[in-house]
């Protein structure tokens, strides 16, 4: 699957925008440089977190989940070598965070209650990050293909929030794996024959390139 194609997918499950900061990380704005942090990394307990929290966005079934796929060194590795300081505050301020509403509402730290529970927390935050984004001045701009470019302009808001962050993170990482791929996506290798028109079964994956 090429840059081109995988951002259009993740577009199109982010409701067909992208945060302007991930355009710039993902090299489509090519005109466009980010002033990336110098010193980022991430504790343990907070790889775990990370790890807990993307296997929530696309968990394992029939196909892998993102712990499979190793989204979690991905996303990582994403942010300390192509978003803004911004952006990584952003980043380790939501982790703080889903402790401190896990301490809150259970007496505990979020990776020690239960999945049930932990869904119900990233549920909150995903309604407050909504919430946020409706009050905040937020333009979309075409930038190409499927994907709308996401730019917010509010003091309310500096850079974009935790929660754009990681799903944003969580989807490009899985389906750009080997694994989300060709086990998730129908995957036909390249070079093979060449067909140029192909009826789609019902109920199949869409192809991944």
């Amino acid at each position: 699957m090429n840059r081109r194609e995988a951002l259009s997918r993740v577009a199109l499950l982010m409701g067909g925008t992208l945060s302007a900061p991930s355009l710039m990380a993902f090299g489509a704005e090519p005109n466009l440089s980010p002033k990336i942090g110098a010193d980022f990394s991430l504790t343990s307990t907070q790889r775990a977190l990370v790890a807990e929290v993307a296997e929530h966005i696309i968990p394992r079934t029939s196909t892998p989940g993102a712990k499979d796929a190793e989204v979690g060194p991905f996303i990582e590795l994403m942010l300390k070598d192509c978003y803004r300081e911004q952006e990584q505050q952003n980043f380790l301020e939501g982790l703080a965070d889903l402790d401190e509403k896990a301490t809150k509402a259970h007496g505990k730290k979020f990776l020690d209650t239960t999945s049930a529970e932990q869904v119900a927390i990233l549920k909150q935050v995903e309604k407050e990050t909504i919430e946020m984004m409706k009050n905040a001045n937020v333009q979309q701009v075409k930038v190409g293909d499927n994907v709308d470019k996401e730019v917010v302009d509010s003091k309310k808001i500096k850079g974009t929030p935790f929660w754009r962050l990681i799903k944003e993170l969580t989807l490009f990482g899985y389906f750009t794996s080997e694994k989300g791929a060709t086990q998730a996506l129908d995957y036909v290798p390249i070079p093979g024959k060449y067909e140029g028109c192909i009826p789609l079964k019902p109920g199949q994956k869409a192809y991944a390139l």
